[in-house]
This record gives C-alpha cells, sequence and structure tokens, in this order.
C-alpha cells in the first residue's frame, strides 16, 4: 500500500502548483493599464514560468506584469518567506523606476494562486505602509489554503510531506499552522475557488473542493466578492476564463468577466 501513497504524493506535487476569447482592450483602457501593475505569486513546486500563460493575457491588456519566483520545496517556511518577499519588493521598485508616466491611477494589485496568495497575504501584512498607500491595489486569492489543506493533512499524517520541507508541512489545516496563523487582510481581495476535483483525492475531502484545496477553505471574512469555476486546482493558473476573472476584479472589483 506504501507505492500508492508515494504515487499520490507524486500527483499532488504534479497539481500543487469554459473559456471566452480575450476582449481587445480600447486606446484609453491600454493608456490607463500601463501605469498600473500586475504582481503575481506562483504556488508550491512551481516557478514564474508556471503563470506563463496567465502573466501573458494580461499583459495583452496593457499592464505592467511582474511574476515573482521563489523557492518552495525543501525549504523552511522562513526562508520561503524571506526570498519571496525580497522579490516582490523588487517588482515594486522596478514599477517605481520605470520609464513610463505615473499618474494618480498607479496602482500595483496582486494575484496569488495557491500558496502564492499566502505569500502575498504574509508580504502585504509585515508592509503595512504599503497597504495604506495610495499605490495599494485589488488582490485576487486563487485556489488559496486560507485555511489550510485537506490533501496536506493526509500526507503529513502518512509522514510523507515532510519529504518536500517545511514549507510544504506547512500547509496542514491546524489551527497553528501557517495558513492559520496569518492575520486577516486589511485591503479589498476577492476570492477564487475551484469544485472540480482530481479522482485520487476526491476521498480525502468531506466538501466541495479542486482537488486540493476545499472550497471553504479559499474563504475568508471581509472578501469584496467571491466566485466558484468548475476547474481544478492546477488550471485555475493557466485557464483564459478565470484571466478574464481576474481582470474583472482589479478593473471594477467584482468577477463579472461578461
Amino acid at each position: 500500500m506504501k507505492w500508492k501513497v508515494v504515487v499520490m504524493l507524486g500527483a499532488a506535487l504534479t497539481l500543487f502548483g469554459c473559456s471566452k476569447p480575450d476582449a481587445e482592450p480600447t486606446e484609453s483602457e491600454l493608456s490607463n493599464h500601463q501605469s498600473q501593475q500586475v504582481v503575481i505569486v506562483h504556488g508550491l513546486g512551481r516557478s514564474a514560468w508556471s503563470m506563463q500563460t496567465m502573466s501573458d493575457l494580461i499583459s495583452k491588456q496593457g499592464y505592467q506584469v511582474c511574476v515573482v519566483d521563489y523557492p518552495t520545496l525543501r525549504q523552511s517556511i522562513d526562508n520561503t518567506l524571506g526570498e519571496s518577499a525580497s522579490a516582490i519588493s523588487n517588482c515594486l521598485s522596478q514599477f517605481e523606476e520605470a520609464d513610463f508616466v505615473h499618474t494618480n491611477q498607479s496602482k500595483t494589485h496582486f494575484v496569488g494562486h495557491s500558496l502564492g496568495g499566502l505569500v502575498i497575504r504574509s508580504y502585504l501584512a509585515n508592509h503595512p505602509d504599503f497597504v495604506s498607500s495610495k499605490e495599494m491595489g485589488e488582490v485576487v486569492f486563487l485556489g488559496t489554503p486560507n485555511h489550510g489543506s485537506d490533501v496536506a493533512d493526509y500526507f503529513v499524517n502518512n509522514g510523507l510531506l515532510s519529504l518536500l520541507g517545511e514549507t510544504a508541512t506547512s500547509l496542514t489545516t491546524d489551527p497553528n499552522s501557517f495558513p492559520n496563523s496569518l492575520p486577516q487582510p486589511n485591503y479589498e481581495f476577492g476570492v477564487i475557488a475551484g469544485t472540480q476535483s482530481y479522482p485520487v483525492f476526491s476521498g480525502m475531502f468531506d466538501n466541495s473542493n479542486d482537488g486540493l484545496v476545499s472550497v471553504e477553505s479559499t474563504k475568508l471574512e471581509g472578501m469584496k466578492d467571491f466566485v466558484e469555476v468548475d476547474i481544478k486546482h492546477d488550471k485555475l493558473r493557466r485557464d483564459p476564463y478565470v484571466t478574464r476573472l481576474i481582470l474583472s476584479f482589479i478593473s471594477t472589483g467584482t468577477f463579472d468577466a461578461s
């Protein structure tokens, strides 16, 4: 039976990390978007490259895009957060120093897939001056285990998640886990949750989930908007319809992709 658990763990690592055509932006939208940045943060076991589809679609709408790259596997949670914080700060600095003219509409928005959402929450909690500044934009959490993952619970109990390091083992639903130790957001944010599970993990959940994270775990008090999509966890980061929802939220504050 142990080989089955190992196979399932490998599948979880692979995955942790309905489409409509994109609307062409108008000239005025492009001009406005060029003074706004979108910082994108990937999840566990992924890299900046894994967010390329989303990055390209958002860039085509005129936004300045910075995709954060940081280590997650066989890392302490402190190192993961330290490296990601440095990368996010670098994105903000590059945007501030860019050649284009900044206006009173200059904003920086954040999009985090899975663990990436927790990384963003941690960063913003430690940078209150930026959160209270006029440059603070919208935040979208995409399949983020805001209260931990049932799949992480399963593999921690089997003693196998430790092979992936402390950052991975920190993602459980335990009341003292990393996700549950973060302060509540004090900025505008929306949540997108997937509802299409993976058969191999479906027995680990009691309720609706995206295969790795339950819908309930994605929810946070104070959500400005919330939407469920019939998409698996890993596909959330590369589905064009999901990116349309993100673009809608950062421009209007709602997930209206019509």
